[in-house]
């Protein structure tokens, strides 16, 4: 095989000027230790090599589609994950389900099963844990929003996280069903989806996840969009 049969690496400046470069394989590299290499194949229509590598944890490549020809591409380490050929275990989930919501704002019809919730809830479980749900209506939900976040509005969902116990979870999720009710008309979804999308947000949250910076976002809204993709949902974040 000639070298013209194979792809060719090239350094791109920033007048767009192409340099040809000698190399099988290149290697990106993060102050703290991440690493993404990328190896040439060996023929022109074999597929391209992408492989991450991270000083501590299991390294994950994050994929996203920008369009049709622009991929965007985050590697981040796993922490406390555990052996990939291990038997899997399911988490146990301790649930206690009540609905608070007034009779005025309460829709049956919409409002999703004690036992749907579970389910979603459970999807989204790493760990043992003692989880209790608390559906409410717009003025609950706005007094516990502006009591412990300072913000004087109703918000979907609020995660409490009390402690953690022999490696058991307890905390509250509480939900504003007619908030949510009105999110999912308004971003063309069915309450079930949104619904479901909210509860696995809250479950992470429960387990120490964040979006407080860009780097937590986009791990949390990856794991977000993978469990959801495992339920059955689309993307929570591409536009309908």
């Amino acid at each position: 095989m000639t070298q013209r049969d194979r792809p060719m690496f090239s350094t791109v400046d920033a007048a767009g000027r192409r340099r040809p470069l000698k190399a099988e394989a290149i290697e990106l590299q993060w102050p703290d230790g991440r690493r993404l290499t990328l190896a040439l194949p060996p023929k022109a229509w074999a597929d391209l090599e992408l492989m991450a590598e991270a000083p501590e944890g299991t390294p994950v490549i994050q994929m996203q589609s920008a369009s049709c020809n622009l991929l965007n591409l985050r590697v981040v380490a796993m922490h406390d994950t555990v052996d990939p050929d291990a038997p899997v275990v399911p988490a146990h989930l301790d649930m206690q389900i009540d609905n608070c919501v007034p009779k005025a704002e309460d829709d049956k019809t919409l409002r999703p099963r004690k036992r749907d919730i579970r389910a979603w809830a459970q999807s989204a479980l790493g760990q043992d844990a003692v989880v209790g749900v608390r559906l409410v209506g717009e003025t609950e939900g706005r007094e516990l929003n502006r009591d412990y976040r300072g913000k004087d509005y109703a918000t979907n969902v609020l995660t409490f996280v009390y402690d953690e116990t022999d490696g058991v979870l307890s905390g509250d999720l509480v939900i504003c069903l007619p908030v949510v009710i009105r999110e999912a008309q308004a971003q063309g979804k069915t309450v079930a989806d949104h619904f479901a999308h909210l509860v696995v947000h809250g479950m992470l949250h429960l387990q120490g996840l964040d979006h407080e910076d860009e780097e937590e976002a986009a791990l949390m809204e990856g794991l977000e969009v993978d469990i959801l993709a495992r339920l059955g949902i689309a993307n929570p974040y591409e536009a309908s």
